[in-house]
């Protein structure tokens, strides 16, 4: 037994301690460290600050996608025309051609193909500079709103910094800029030996080398460029950094799974915005609704919208059920969600989580054509993964248990190709009545009372569903086996699926052009300085 103590020993130790804190000390340190409270004319300087920040954007963006990425295209023709005019250059240096002579020498007698062509690769190599520059600006605004963003929620007293993707976003934008000032670089380098060289004539051994850093640089720069990949982010629309963000790995049983899905796939600042726009409808709820049961069926509804097959007044009539009706207009006149947010927000979950959605579609195809398999079979299970599997795959697994009895079933996920190779989840399947009411042998149809979104919204909310994250070990052909089984080991059912893991072709062909490119842009560099330097040795 512990030692018992006196109750003098006892006051004592309860006594206050020197060092505690005071009841004012104490709220003071749960306070924001860089204010004492939320200061209102800093928050306000913040959003001034980011108003201008997000115009600058705004006007940059259009430049690029006018010009540069997208449109003219310049970042793509504007190299290659440098380094055409480059090898003209140098494959003229000692003469020009006879119609060069006759047309233009004769007029002009210093005017020869070498020089011309030497100099306009210099201005096209400027031009280049200045869409780089712009592009770089693009990026540094872009990250000054976002880090604004976070700022101007740790005033409002939530830590930006804590959210779910704000390392990874925070590392793109710091990337980005550093990728591009890093070509910018190259760039101001070729740009330089091509003027160089074009006025020395790059006929001497000194010349060749600057002609060999000049093409080798643009070489250089069109490979990095490349490399640099397509990805492109901003802060001006609402999910314009949805394509810069990769989300962790992620195994679990979502009881919510378009919540999940969603709020996986959103980057930080869309997704505080996100939490924001929930808080702020707790209070709109009818009685006996919980918040997040409700958000999950304004997801389902968002998303059959922006697939075309209900109105707007059909999600607005469904979600009188949760919320009372002066609130409605809340859910559909956000200033941050609009029509526009939530298409462009479900285009890019259907392009990365393709195989829930195609799980869907197969049970609505079901309930409205094929409702008698469904019926009959008092277990409902699909499976779903991508054909072709470009870095991480995702798995979804569907079970819906429309018998008398409640189940418990084991899920097992086995493959040799991916890791984890093997994953268990034991499901246990409440007896649902999703189908109960459901005029037997009639095919459901959306002008009916047995709506088929209704009953699919049901049967969503009474099964389960597992998802799961595979990483491939290995390019080729790939197995994925899933097992149904019950408490005893039996086997219930079961499926294999067959994938392609491979690289997007766009990308294999960007990343394979962009190797090229710095290997002949390094080999051209050093053709011309190692006779250089071995010359200069032996001197």
């Amino acid at each position: 037994m512990a030692d018992e103590i006196s109750t003098e020993d006892a006051l004592d130790l309860l006594a206050p301690s020197d060092q505690a804190l005071s009841t004012e000390d104490a709220i003071a340190a749960t306070q924001n460290p860089d204010n004492s409270g939320p200061d209102i004319s800093e928050i306000e300087r913040i959003e001034n600050r980011m108003e201008k920040l997000r115009s600058r954007e705004r006007n940059l963006l259009r430049l690029d996608r006018l010009f540069l990425s997208s449109g003219i295209n310049l970042s793509l023709t504007l190299p290659f025309f440098a380094l055409g005019l480059q090898l003209i250059s140098r494959r003229f240096a000692e003469e020009s051609p006879d119609w060069w002579i006759s047309s233009v020498e004769s007029s002009v007698q210093d005017a020869t193909i070498s020089l011309v062509s030497g100099l306009l690769a210099t201005v096209i190599l400027l031009a280049w500079m200045a869409s780089l520059f712009v592009v770089r600006s693009l990026h540094m605004t872009s990250r000054q709103v976002f880090l604004s963003e976070g700022k101007l929620l740790r005033l409002r007293g939530r830590p930006f910094e804590s959210l779910h993707g704000f390392e990874a976003i925070n590392d793109v934008t710091k990337l980005a800029i550093t990728r591009v000032s890093f070509i910018l670089l190259v760039v101001t380098f070729s740009a330089i030996a091509q003027l160089i060289a074009t006025i020395e004539g790059g006929l001497t051994q000194e010349g060749g080398v600057l002609v060999g850093f000049a093409i080798g640089g643009t070489f250089a720069a069109i490979g990095l460029d490349l490399l640099r990949g397509g990805k492109q982010h901003n802060t001006v629309e609402q999910w314009g950094l949805l394509d810069a963000y990769e989300p962790p790995l992620h195994p679990s049983c979502p009881t919510r799974v378009f919540s999940e899905i969603l709020t996986t796939w959103m980057d930080p600042v869309l997704r505080a915005r996100f939490d924001t726009h929930i808080q702020s409808l707790r209070d709109g709820l009818q009685p006996g609704k919980d918040i997040h049961s409700a958000i999950e069926h304004l997801l389902h509804m968002r998303y059959l919208e922006a697939r075309g097959e209900l109105t707007n007044r059909q999600v607005r009539l469904s979600m009188e059920e949760y919320f009372r009706v002066d609130r409605i207009h809340e859910l559909f006149d956000s200033d941050f969600f609009d029509e526009e947010t939530w298409s462009n927000l479900f285009r890019h979950i259907r392009s990365k989580c393709s195989p829930f959605f195609r799980l869907l579609s197969r049970l609505q195809h079901d309930l409205s054509d094929d409702i008698d398999s469904i019926r009959s079979d008092s277990l409902h299970f699909d499976v779903d993964m991508q054909n072709v599997v470009s870095g991480a795959g995702h798995l979804f697994a569907y079970l819906h248990n429309s018998g008398d009895e409640n189940q418990t079933i084991v899920i097992k996920i086995q493959t040799p190709d991916f890791q984890p190779h093997e994953s268990t989840f034991t499901l246990s399947l409440q007896s649902s009545k999703a189908l109960a009411g459901v005029g037997a042998n009639l095919p459901l149809r959306s002008n009916t009372s047995d709506d088929v979104h209704d009953v699919m919204a049901k049967m969503m909310d009474h099964g389960a569903m597992v998802w799961q994250t595979l990483l491939p070990q290995h390019d080729g052909e790939s197995t994925v086996t899933v097992r149904l089984e019950d408490t005893d080991g039996n086997m219930l059912g079961g499926k294999v699926l067959a994938v392609q893991v491979r690289p997007k072709l766009q990308d294999r062909i960007r990343r394979q052009a962009g190797v090229g490119a710095i290997i002949a842009g390094l080999f051209a560099i050093l053709y011309r300085v190692i006779p250089w330097v071995a010359s200069m040795a032996a001197l």
